[in-house]
């Protein structure tokens, strides 16, 4: 794949895109820009839980490299020889974790990123359909969709991280969208925000839109169609007027990946299960 850094390419400007069946989302990040969140609701529990540790900004977006709380805990745990400090239970301590998390969610904290919103209405009236692919639990989806920051009658298929054997950067979470959606990966896009999130999306064969945030920003991608870090501002004119991407950006960038692959990509086979 190339990178366009938002911008069409020149053969698939005006039309006589091929048809873009279903953009699938991650959340954390892409969808709604909530790992500062995700790193208060860690420093909470542990100071709930009396531990002598604090994750800065700097060290969490390291430690974003690591899918999954409960994983990231563990991880931390052993890297920093504090072990025998963290209770028996990760498990427990992560539920207590997510219970802060959503707290914040219900005190209105989270909003869906800056131009989401607007491409979600477009995918919508166009017939493009939509789904989740994401490592977080299905309770922090739900929390989005209790929230009304999300509209669940919206989202044909949600897979989490809870639903397949491996999470993110496998691609398992993708191929079992793809499964349920019942199409090939060329018919879709992925949009992600993270190396982790790229991995799992364009080894399961699926073309894929990077949109940073302040965590992922400066990550090492190389494998996507097009790199953006605001989809509201996301395109500069010859003017210099910022201008957002639209879908038609979406339809355009998918046409483009069919060209370059000129073939039809087939899934590896995956360990999911439901």
């Amino acid at each position: 794949m190339i990178i366009l850094e938002g911008q069409l390419p020149l053969l698939f400007r005006g039309g006589g895109h091929m048809s873009l069946e279903a953009i699938i989302w991650d959340v954390d990040g892409t969808l709604v820009d909530s790992e500062e969140l995700h790193r208060a609701a860690f420093n909470t529990v542990f100071d709930e839980y009396g531990l002598d540790c604090r994750w800065s900004r700097k060290a969490y977006s390291k430690l974003l490299k690591v899918t999954g709380g409960k994983e990231r805990i563990r991880y931390y745990a052993k890297l920093s020889g504090m072990e025998k400090s963290f209770p028996s239970s990760i498990e427990d301590m992560h539920a207590r974790k997510t219970e802060i998390y959503h707290e914040s969610i219900r005190l209105g904290k989270l909003h869906l990123r800056n131009g989401v919103k607007e491409i979600l209405n477009r995918a919508l009236e166009k017939g493009i359909r939509l789904a989740i692919a994401t490592t977080t639990s299905m309770s922090n989806v739900e929390a989005l969709f209790s929230s009304g920051v999300l509209q669940s009658e919206h989202w044909e298929i949600i897979v989490s991280g809870e639903h397949v054997t491996c999470k993110k950067p496998a691609p398992d979470v993708y191929l079992e969208v793809l499964r349920r959606l019942e199409l090939d990966p060329m018919d879709c896009i992925a949009v992600e925000d993270s190396e982790n999130g790229m991995e799992s999306a364009v080894t399961a064969g699926v073309p894929t839109i990077i949109t940073t945030n302040g965590y992922t920003r400066y990550q090492e991608f190389g494998k996507e169609i097009a790199l953006v870090h605001c989809l509201k501002h996301g395109l500069t004119t010859l003017e210099g007027l910022k201008t957002p991407i639209t879908i038609n950006h979406f339809e355009a960038w998918h046409a483009a990946a069919r060209h370059l692959v000129k073939g039809r990509v087939h899934p590896i086979t995956s360990s999911s299960h439901s």
